[in-house]
């Protein structure tokens, strides 16, 4: 029963990824009529997928344990990890891009990981 809630927890990150892929393919002139490298948002879209799905995992793995101790370790780790994991991506991606860096991909990204950060909040707080 469990797996289920979890599963049905997970739904609208997964569906949040497909959209934004999908909208990122099939409208890709216009995120370069604004200079966006498509690229990068596919990319940062994808990192920031796998990060979330594992925080959420990390958040849910907390609350379900009865250790106070470990919900807020779970909770500090899920959050340090996915910060690290953006900051780590976005360093490693400035230093093979150098000088043609794309900021407003970079940006774009952040929105993203926003949106994200919305979504495991929403759905945290609707299934506790």
């Amino acid at each position: 029963m469990e797996n289920k809630a979890i599963r049905r927890a997970f739904l609208p990150i997964l569906s949040t990824f497909i959209i934004f892929s999908l909208l990122i393919l099939v409208f890709r002139p216009f995120p370069e009529a604004w200079k966006t490298d498509y690229r990068v948002l596919l990319g940062g879209n994808g990192l920031l997928f796998v990060v979330t799905a594992l925080s959420l995992y990390l958040y849910v793995k907390g609350l379900r344990d009865s250790n106070a101790h470990f919900f807020v370790r779970m909770m500090y780790g899920s959050l340090l990890v996915k910060m690290l994991v953006c900051l780590l991506a976005v360093l490693i991606y400035a230093m093979f891009a150098g000088k043609g860096i794309n900021r407003n991909g970079v940006i774009g990204c952040f929105i993203l990981y926003l949106l994200y950060t919305y979504l495991e909040v929403r759905i945290l707080r609707k299934n506790v």
